[in-house]
C-alpha cells in the first residue's frame, strides 16, 4: 500500500486510486473522486452522530512501513487542508424534559446577556 492510499482510507474508509504525495494534490484527487471537504465533513458528522470513529482505521501494516509518526503528521496536515481538524461538537438533545430547577437556571441570565 502507498501513503496516499492509506491517507485516503483514513478519511473515507475506502481504498481509492490516489497517487499524489503532495497533500494539495491529494485533496484534488479526493475531490475528483467525489470526496471533497463537504462530503468528508458529512461523513465525519454522520459517524460521530452514530458514535463511530473517524478518521477510519488504516491498514496497520502499511502504516508501519510508512512510519506511524509520519503518517499521523501527514494525516493531521491533510485534515487541516480540508478544514476537518479537531473534534466536531454535536449537542445531544436531552432524553428527558428539563426539571423546574433546570428551567430556572436556564432562564436566569446575567443583565449583560
Amino acid at each position: 500500500m502507498s501513503e496516499p492510499v492509506e491517507l485516503a482510507r483514513a478519511l473515507t474508509g475506502q481504498e481509492l486510486p490516489v497517487t499524489s504525495l503532495d497533500l494539495a494534490g491529494l485533496v484534488d484527487e479526493l475531490a475528483a473522486l467525489g470526496w471533497d471537504a463537504m462530503s468528508l465533513a458529512k461523513l465525519r458528522s454522520g459517524r460521530q452522530k452514530r458514535r463511530l470513529p473517524w478518521p477510519f482505521q488504516p491498514d496497520l501494516e502499511a502504516v508501519k512501513e510508512i512510519g506511524f509518526s509520519r503518517f499521523a503528521a501527514r494525516l493531521s496536515e491533510l485534515r487541516a487542508l480540508l478544514g476537518l481538524e479537531g473534534i466536531l461538537f454535536v449537542p445531544h438533545p436531552a432524553d428527558r424534559p428539563l426539571s423546574q430547577e433546570e428551567r430556572r437556571l436556564i432562564a436566569d441570565r446575567p443583565p449583560h446577556w
